[in-house]
């Protein structure tokens, strides 16, 4: 059953969207630089769950931005990968969406390909967005029907058309199995891999790349900024199905991502809807 919401009445609340625009820039920013104190040193680690690590830098940042975001927003709601899970968000009009550290594997190797993902979802779907990678010098930002920067810049998806000359983010193997995708991927295409999620599709909204496909689930802070920035810089981002994420469900979990511009959408798709058909039948 679909959870109802009554419309988010702006009328009613003490801060504007401008306001909340310059607070998601601040806290992002600063939790770029406390990750940042954290980075490339012996930080304290373990594992939430099999092959699914935390750090002593995820828990700061996470507490940085809900003490600060929560604080400065009294009645919004909050849902972050380093927190626990309450059903009163789902009561909430305005609700913060958080991955503290999306990218932690990347982060705890050193690597550059991990960031900081914060959202305002509004009546299930975000309003305004930011994703900062640090390490990149990367800063994401998006305001519904307002356009997306990177840096301050304006970005848009690239005009790529050409499956076989597309550049495509993910597991470059995984893109190879004739098992996994009956209708295979052409070889002369490009793939090449990032650990955040968030931080392959923003790349896709700059135009370094062309799309990314994940059949694995991705949940709720993993894709709620990117999904925002993409959408501003003129591309798409659905399930695997074709459908558009709808977030602060009960389960905030979306089962597979797609995400593209318009051009490559077609091509794409027919490669995937047979593999998700496929994956039913043997599931069945």
């Amino acid at each position: 059953m679909t959870e109802q919401l009554e419309p988010f009445d702006e009328d009613s609340c003490p801060w504007d969207l401008a306001e909340d625009a310059r607070l998601i820039r601040a806290v992002t920013e600063e939790a770029g630089r406390i990750a940042l104190s954290y980075f490339a040193r012996d930080v304290h680690t373990w594992d939430k769950s099999p092959n699914n690590p935390v750090s002593e830098a995820d828990l700061a940042v996470d507490e940085f931005l809900r003490t600060t975001l929560m604080q400065n927003r009294t009645g919004y709601g909050w849902l972050s990968e380093e927190t626990e899970d309450h059903p009163e968000r789902l009561r909430c009009g305005r609700l913060w969406v958080v991955d503290p550290i999306d990218g932690t594997r990347a982060f705890l190797r050193s690597g550059d390909d991990w960031g900081i993902s914060v959202a305002l979802v509004q009546d299930k779907q975000p309003i305004i967005a930011a994703f900062y990678a640090p390490v990149k010098d990367a800063f994401y930002f998006a305001e519904k029907g307002r356009g997306a920067t990177k840096n301050g810049l304006n970005i848009s998806v690239s005009e790529q058309a050409n499956i076989n000359l597309s550049r495509m983010m993910g597991d470059p193997d995984a893109f190879k199995s004739k098992k996994l995708w009956p209708v295979p991927w052409p070889d002369s295409m490009h793939t090449e891999q990032a650990n955040s999620i968030a931080l392959r599709i923003c790349q896709i909204a700059d135009g370094q790349f062309d799309c990314c496909v994940t059949l694995r689930p991705k949940n709720d802070w993993d894709v709620a900024a990117a999904d925002l920035i993409l959408s501003e810089a003129g591309g798409h981002l659905t399930t695997g199905t074709g459908k558009s994420l709808v977030f602060n469900r009960k389960k905030p979990l979306h089962d597979h991502i797609v995400a593209s511009g318009p051009l490559l959408r077609q091509a794409i798709m027919e490669r995937v809807e047979p593999a998700l058909a496929e994956w039913c039948h043997v599931a069945a």
